[in-house]
């Protein structure tokens, strides 16, 4: 039997997991519960017993980034692009917008376990990578006289870059205000709502918007998108420059020396074909 008062301490540790901005270094309570959890075997086996039932996993307990806690299908945490994107035609933009975010903040795959790095992504390079992606795949379409030129296990994938380059990226309504549908804004409602969930901080205006990753994203992006996300985008020639812009080389271009080549998590294809007439 477990002790009551390891149980509140326990339940107490959740909590803290729960508030998304919170990090031990802000909380003497909270760093101590992680302290003990990282140090008392039998006390991570009853938090990992504790989110299990809430249909939760412990994806880490870590010092800078305090609890992570990874969602299961089954429980009312989990949460979808549908719940911050509202429109449907908005979504398939958004989730691009998630990958290549991901993509940027750690473009080396080493980077995922640099526990000194910190990631820094603006709106417009966000969208420049996908772009140029998505030239790369029209290029290498036109070339093979194919409707697709993508491997055959994604048959969706290059509808959703037509789809992506449909959407204007700045568009502006009659009073100068960015246009909600355009790009830009998806991408910067995404930013913001990993801003507001700890897993980004604001760090200015510049190029629609500069955002820096924590430890908690890195950890997420590590452990649920894994290594075998990376690698697509750098096949196709898009790499990134020492101050975070994408840039594009063709890849037969490329030389032997690939050391300034740069890995990036791959953009899968949507759930769906994008309905055409909501773009």
């Amino acid at each position: 039997m477990h002790d009551v008062n390891d149980m509140a301490a326990v339940s107490r540790l959740l909590a803290f997991g729960f508030q998304a901005g919170l990090t031990p270094r802000r909380n003497v309570e909270y760093a101590a519960l992680v302290g003990r959890c990282r140090t008392d075997p039998a006390f991570a086996q009853l938090l990992h017993s504790a989110a299990r039932g809430f249909d939760l996993t412990v994806i880490a307990v870590d010092p800078r980034a305090g609890l992570v806690l990874g969602a299961t299908a089954e429980t009312q945490f989990a949460v979808s692009v549908a719940d911050h994107i509202s429109k449907p035609a908005d979504r398939p933009i958004a989730a691009l917008a998630h990958l290549a975010i991901a993509a940027l903040a750690y473009y080396r795959p080493e980077d995922l376990d640099d526990e000194a790095h910190i990631g820094r992504v603006t709106v417009r390079h966000v969208d420049a990578m996908v772009e140029q992606a998505a030239k790369e795949l029209e290029r290498r379409a036109a070339e093979t006289d194919t409707d697709d030129g993508v491997p055959v296990d994604h048959p969706d994938l290059i509808q959703l870059w037509r789809y992506y380059q449909r959407r204007n990226p700045v568009a502006f309504t009659e009073d100068d205000r960015a246009h909600s549908k355009s790009r830009h804004a998806i991408i910067k409602r995404v930013t913001e709502y990993l801003a507001d969930n700890g897993m980004l901080r604001r760090a200015g205006r510049e190029n629609g918007g500069t955002y820096t990753t924590t430890a908690r994203y890195q950890i997420q992006v590590r452990e649920l998108a894994g290594q075998q996300m990376l690698g697509e985008l750098a096949a196709l020639g898009v790499t990134v420059d020492l101050d975070g812009k994408p840039s594009f080389s063709s890849p037969e271009a490329e030389s032997a020396d690939t050391a300034d080549t740069v890995a990036s998590p791959s953009l899968p294809p949507a759930d769906q074909e994008p309905d055409p007439s909501n773009v």
